[in-house]
């Protein structure tokens, strides 16, 4: 994997701030609401799996490893920064 450039990352964070600053409180909470809908259908489909049996172990199996890597990923980030 390619090592990200630290300029670009730290441009991206800002980019989602200044992006917040301005949306107006409605469109905030438009997309903070599709955010909330987006993880309960996740939620709801993987429910409705379990209940049918037909869960693909798989699928949550790779889940789960992006997940781990994701946070491995942010522990690293936050080590370096301090």
């Amino acid at each position: 994997m390619t090592p990200k450039n630290s300029a670009a990352v730290e441009l991206g964070r800002r980019g989602g701030k200044a992006r917040a600053r301005k949306l107006t409180p409605e469109e905030r909470r438009e997309a903070a609401r599709k955010a909330v809908e987006a993880r309960w259908a996740k939620q709801r489909e993987l429910a409705r799996e379990i209940t049918e049996g037909t869960m693909n172990l798989l699928r949550i199996s790779k889940a789960n490893a992006r997940k781990a890597v994701k946070a491995r990923r942010n522990k690293e980030t936050r080590e370096a920064e301090h």
